[in-house]
């Protein structure tokens, strides 16, 4: 079971700048969303709320999600994360990660809720 992405995955997950977030309600509907993740590390990926809702409530009554990375330029690598989120809407992090994005990423207009914190669990990478 791998738990850690490496640098070179790291490298070229960054560069696609948006990743699929699934997650499922207490009743197993499933919802995806692509969204830009704020950070991306070796263990667990950063994103902001900004204005996501279902995936919130989703991650509230069911904590295991999963993230698809689609790197088109990479012979249609995938990188499939199932993970465990955590939401934080306070705290030193969250505090950082919010004045970073508010100040170098959004619009005046929107503001970041919350993070989710989102802990490898297991990764698989596959090609085509």
């Amino acid at each position: 079971m791998i738990t850690k992405l490496t640098d070179k995955q790291i490298e070229l997950a960054k560069e696609q700048e948006w990743v699929i977030l699934s997650t499922t309600n207490k009743d197993g509907k499933p919802h995806s969303i692509i969204v830009q993740p704020s950070r991306i590390e070796s263990d667990k990926i950063i994103l902001s709320n900004i204005q996501m809702k279902t995936s919130i409530d989703n991650l509230k009554e069911n904590n295991k999600c999963f993230i698809n990375i689609f790197l088109k330029e990479n012979d249609d690598m995938q990188i499939k994360i199932d993970g465990i989120a955590k939401l934080y809407d306070s705290g030193k992090l969250y505090e950082n990660i919010k004045e970073y994005e508010e100040t170098n990423n959004l619009p005046p207009k929107l503001k970041v809720n919350s993070i989710i914190v989102i802990d490898f669990k297991n990764i698989e990478i596959s090609n085509g």
